[in-house]
């Protein structure tokens, strides 16, 4: 085999294996179109299950004013509930203190366990009464969400 017939196989196995990953290529960027084309169509399918569900503007926009009307004065009056609490527990807090630094100050041993007892009496009440609220707060919040939900969410099939 000559020099020349080398170099002209070589060259059309080079040719080849340029067409062959041309057409890779071009398989690769028609399988991508495919499937930007597809995600496209089913972002429009999601969009316009989502507007159907909504329903006109007028109706949407009477739902979002009820919602905000109703949720803005429950919003409200959880606030206060919340200052109610914080000031009552900032008052414990320093209650339970100057209880702490009474015991310190006792006279005797009898007055000094009176004072403990009267300590650990008032911090067990005021636990009590913490853990309390805070779950009744948290019921609270948890039935204003769910009723929200429940006039205002997409209904389940």
């Amino acid at each position: 085999m000559t020099t020349e017939t080398k170099k002209e196989k070589a060259a059309g196995a080079t040719s080849e294996a340029f067409d062959e990953i041309f057409r890779e290529a071009l398989r690769s960027y028609e399988e991508a179109l495919k499937s930007g084309i597809k995600l496209q169509e089913e972002s429009v399918n999601l969009w316009k299950d989502l507007l159907t569900k909504l329903g006109s503007p007028e109706e949407f926009k009477a739902k979002l004013e009820a919602m905000t009307a109703d949720a803005f004065p429950k919003a409200r009056k959880r606030m206060e509930e919340f200052l109610e609490t914080f000031n009552r527990t900032s008052n414990q807090t320093i209650d339970l203190f100057e209880k702490t630094v009474g015991v310190y100050q006792a006279t005797s041993v009898t007055e000094a366990q009176r004072r403990v007892h009267d300590l650990i009496e008032t911090s067990l009440s005021a636990l009590r009464v913490n853990v309390h609220t805070a779950l009744n707060t948290n019921a609270k919040i948890i039935a204003s969400w769910k009723e929200l939900v429940d006039r205002f969410g997409p209904a389940t099939k």
